[in-house]
């Protein structure tokens, strides 16, 4: 007779399956349940007044991806409504939950039941959530996000060039949705290769006195993957750039305000001598007349009237010309003192830390500016949405409320690189651990070099690498209760 054991193994090996679908279906009408308590669209101006522009009109912004905008063409404007896309949202978040889930049973080994408890918490990530309702780029670039860190996944554990090439696609759709996610996309190319075969390289040297083992195989098969990781890089972004700058009529590009932008950043540590342009020095000079030295400044520096960028753009009024200036200006500032630059970086991490700060910008984060009569009107011609154009100062929504209320997951993802190192101490699947801790730090640390202020939105991506640390921290945590292994085939 077959024994207990083995009739319950059976059992779970067949019903799971079946509990998986279930949960896919739970997930996706949760998500659908909360579409109905809280749908109407959202708009953060200036924003998604780009995306509409890009939509309507084909108009490529010259600071930010403008794939979005084409989703919102083809979902929204030819149906004449905002709702299809937020299905769109929804349904996407779905996915994005639902690929971590999968992700914690095949990657990590969790039991089934873990894996749907992380799913339901990232379907349940107040970072994500009230994105889902807003005309953003959020949700969606998060999704390909999670995607092409499963194909990471996948080819640390397996080292098949297939899969690190549908990370280097994914990878480009991504800063095709969102470019503040480039820096990190580009530090994978060449890290993945590196930490695939950094265990094949160290076992070959450890053995190098073997006469029966090719040392130098491991090293020829690593440089080839980091060749080919580099060529693939090199070609899509190169291929990006230049289909961005066929529909703008420019040079090719990633985009065309990055010195403007950066200028903008490190206002506060600019002196003239910095300034490679007489006209920028002079008005640096006079900066105490609209506090370029304010570190809450900042934002106004690059889009109000009389502050650094608008007084620059009067002076230089070729656009490309005052970008490259600019950008010359602020990187001469990061080369005469990289200290200020790390020193600006951690007064802007000191913000997330004061509270009043940071309840403040959370709700500046769903919204700043109301919505002039024109947008009010272009609203209800192209998408029949009728709207006071009242944002400042209207009553936060459920999903609003939720994420208000949600500051002390702020800071659990301010410290999750502590919680990162910890993973890549106590798990087995030390690389996956290690990579997630690389994402992070390079997130979190370009969010805090590179951010006006401290907004929750620029956490979003962290928050997801910050679920994953924790997966991995319970796996271990669990591997010494009782030893688990991956189901590869749900």
């Amino acid at each position: 007779m077959p024994q207990a054991g083995a009739i319950r193994n059976s059992t779970a090996v067949t019903s799971e399956p079946s509990q998986w679908w279930f949960f896919c279906a739970f997930i996706v009408s949760l998500k659908f349940f909360l579409l109905a308590l809280d749908p109407l669209p959202k708009l953060f101006m200036g924003d998604s007044a780009c995306y509409i522009s890009t939509a309507l009109v084909g108009w490529i912004p010259d600071d930010r991806s403008y794939f979005y905008g084409f989703v919102i063409r083809w979902v929204a404007l030819s149906t004449g409504s905002l709702t299809p896309l937020l299905l769109l949202q929804s349904f996407v978040s779905a996915s994005t939950a639902l690929l971590l889930a999968y992700m914690g049973r095949t990657m990590f080994g969790l039991s089934p039941r873990w894996s749907y408890v992380l799913g339901l918490i990232c379907a349940l990530d107040p970072f994500q959530l009230v994105w889902e309702r807003y005309v953003m780029t959020e949700t969606i670039s998060l999704f390909f996000y999670v995607a092409a860190l499963y194909f990471s996944f996948l080819y640390l554990k397996d080292r098949r060039i297939r899969h690190l090439a549908i990370a280097q696609g994914l990878w480009i759709l991504l800063i095709g949705f969102r470019m503040s996610y480039l820096l990190v996309v580009q530090a994978s190319a060449v890290l993945l290769p590196i930490m695939a075969f950094y265990p094949l390289l160290r076992a070959a040297w450890r053995n190098r006195r073997s006469l029966q083992v090719d040392r130098f195989l491991p090293v020829k098969r690593a440089f080839v993957h980091l060749a080919t990781s580099l060529a693939l890089m090199f070609l899509l972004h190169g291929a990006y750039k230049q289909a961005n700058g066929w529909l703008c009529g420019r040079a090719p590009a990633y985009l065309y305000a990055t010195g403007l932008h950066l200028l903008a950043f490190w206002a506060p540590i600019l002196v003239p001598a910095d300034a490679s342009d007489a006209r920028l020095a002079r008005i640096i000079e006079q900066g105490d007349e609209f506090e370029i030295k304010e570190l809450t400044a900042r934002n106004d520096q690059r889009f109000e009237s009389g502050y650094l960028i608008d007084r620059w753009q009067e002076a230089e009024p070729d656009t490309p010309r005052a970008n490259r200036i600019a950008k010359e200006t602020a990187l001469r500032a990061l080369r005469r003192n990289p200290l200020a630059v790390l020193h600006l970086a951690a007064r802007t991490f000191a913000q997330y830390w004061n509270l009043k700060e940071l309840r403040h910008y959370a709700s500046i984060d769903l919204g700043h500016n109301d919505l002039t009569p024109e947008q009010n009107a272009l609203l209800a011609e192209s998408f029949h949405f009728a709207t006071d154009g009242r944002v400042i100062g209207a009553p936060p929504t459920l999903l609003q409320r939720f994420f208000l209320l949600s500051w002390p997951y702020c800071y659990f993802v301010l410290l999750s690189p502590i919680l990162g190192v910890w993973a890549v101490y106590l798990a087995r699947e030390r690389q996956l651990a290690l990579l997630i801790l690389l994402h992070l730090v390079i997130i979190l640390a370009v969010t805090f070099t590179f951010a006006v202020a401290p907004s929750f939105r620029y956490l979003q991506p962290a928050s997801v690498l910050t679920l994953l640390s924790l997966a991995l921290c319970l796996r271990a945590f669990l591997n010494g209760r009782a030893q688990e292994e991956p189901a590869l085939n749900l």
